[in-house]
């Protein structure tokens, strides 16, 4: 004998959008931070983006832990101006003018084993924070300070110093 397995009931959705007007992105689409135009309203940086970005429901994506993120970008961009890896894996995580100066700085080669061995968060507000990050390398000790703004859930490096 065998017993008839009904299929699964279907759950109802509502549709997303109200009739007659067009597809509803799941989120808001934010003003993009990048300038490519000459329009005015356009926000010059990521900073006057977050102004402008502002979610319906009130739900804001977690940040990853600041101090571990800007250790890992400092060492990563310590590799990228000593020659160990390539800069275009940092574009993401950079405002163009900054990467744009970062692609020009090229300093003396070293090994490949970069080591953050200290850092330090400021936070400014829930958004904002700046981060002290010493990295060593086998052969030089570098300093670089960074300020990190909060940009679609992430964080972007706004500001940058390598000494």
């Amino acid at each position: 004998m065998s017993t008839q397995i009904a299929p699964r009931p279907r759950a109802t959705r509502q549709p997303s959008r109200r009739p007659g007007t067009g597809p509803a992105p799941s989120r808001p689409t934010p003003v993009s931070p990048f300038r490519f135009g000459r329009d005015s309203r356009l926000p010059a940086t990521a900073r006057d983006v977050s102004e402008h970005i502002r979610d319906p429901l009130g739900l804001r994506p977690e940040l990853p832990d600041p101090g571990a993120w800007a250790a890992t970008l400092a060492r990563a961009i310590v590799e990228v101006v000593t020659g160990a890896r390539q800069a275009q894996q940092l574009r993401r995580w950079l405002l163009p003018e900054i990467y744009a100066a970062l692609i020009t700085v090229r300093l003396s080669p070293c090994a490949r084993g970069t080591n953050p061995i200290h850092v330090r968060t400021c936070p400014i507000d829930d958004r904002r924070t700046e981060v002290a990050v010493i990295v060593a390398t086998a052969s030089r000790t570098y300093a670089l300070a960074l300020r990190l703004e909060e940009y679609r859930g992430r964080w972007m490096t706004t500001a940058l110093e390598l000494a």
